[in-house]
């Protein structure tokens, strides 16, 4: 990342590159090793599989309070400005993924974990970033549109959104109809490509796909937008090594302006 010309960094709490949050002298040699990069943690992606907050077992919903706050403070003492939280998990995750009591259970959960840990990120200096997902399911608070109106119940500078045009155009979103339905709660974004056609969460560098860029890059200035452009991409069309998807990303990002 740094190599490409970068000069920020997500950091993704989960292996194989962050599996717990270091702490003592392993987090002064996390940090370190970012100061020998030149590079600073923008922003922090919390666990993600079943590290939700909108877990719909009360059991699950607290264990995962209790990892998240572990991972907000941790944001905290690298001095990133936001973590970014999946809200409702995977239904693959879920036990009885059919249940139709399952959408009210989950709102109510979200709601329940944000006031647990909206203390915690206020202390830490952090700001919860909820994410738009890709899944093709009847579960609640999967957009921004649906968001919105959740996080202005708590404080902007605790509570956010973050989108991923991605994630969006995978369940047949426009991209720049849910910045601008983020509108001033948008503090983050996650820059990816997929086909056109048949979107399948790609992560595919910004412009290699299907993607009308123009669209999101003017509802960002539309909405005034002033956060971290971040390149959220894995994977490449041609088999590009991560190192080759780091300069395409980087090239994408001096094209811009950025």
């Amino acid at each position: 990342v740094a190599a490409a010309g970068f000069t920020g960094t997500e950091i993704l709490g989960q292996a194989p590159h962050l599996d717990r949050p270091p702490e003592g002298q392993a987090l002064i040699e996390f940090r370190e090793r970012l100061d020998s990069r030149e590079l600073l943690c923008r922003t922090v992606h919390a666990p993600l599989t079943r590290n939700v907050l909108g877990a719909p077992e009360e059991e699950w919903r607290q264990e995962i309070v209790e990892v998240l706050a572990r991972y907000v403070r941790f944001a905290g003492a690298i001095e990133a400005s936001g973590i970014v939280i999946h809200p409702i998990p995977n239904p693959m995750f879920v036990p009885t993924a059919d249940d139709t009591s399952l959408p009210d259970r989950m709102r109510s959960a979200v709601r329940r974990s944000l006031d647990d840990l909206v203390p915690v990120a206020r202390q830490a200096g952090v700001c919860m970033l909820l994410e738009n997902l890709p899944y093709h399911c009847h579960y609640p608070l999967l957009t921004l549109e649906e968001l919105r109106p959740l996080v202005d119940e708590y404080p902007e500078q605790q509570v956010g959104l973050v989108i991923d045009t991605g994630h969006a155009w995978t369940i047949g979103r426009d991209p720049a109809a849910e910045i601008r339905a983020a509108g001033a709660r948008l503090r983050g974004t996650h820059l990816q490509d997929v086909d056109g056609e048949h979107p399948n969460d790609d992560h595919w560098p910004p412009t290699h796909g299907g993607l009308n860029w123009a669209d999101i890059r003017q509802a960002l200035e539309d909405v005034s937008y002033g956060g971290f452009w971040t390149f959220e991409v894995a994977n490449g069309r041609q088999g590009e090594t991560p190192e080759e998807l780091a300069g395409l990303s980087r090239q994408v990002a001096g094209s811009w302006g950025l």
